[in-house]
């Protein structure tokens, strides 16, 4: 594994030192400079980066999938 850092890793660590707390899609957009939606090729390789920063020790996942509760009260 190498030890160097993709243009786009850099752009992410840039923007959570900013702002800690960032979703995929949020990083995506500010590497990419414009609206990403899920399931396209800039959210993929956000993604990508993401988990080699991850293996690297630099960032960490703080939610893995989003939570569901139900409305009705019985």
């Amino acid at each position: 594994m190498s030890n160097r850092l993709s243009k786009h890793q850099k752009k992410i660590l840039e923007n959570l030192a900013v702002k800690p707390n960032m979703t995929t899609k949020d990083l995506a957009e500010m590497v990419f400079g414009k609206i990403v939606p899920y399931k396209t090729k800039e959210y993929a390789s956000t993604y990508r980066s993401l988990i080699a920063l991850e293996k690297k020790g630099l960032i960490k996942r703080i939610r893995t999938q989003l939570s569901w509760q139900s409305t009705k009260t019985e």
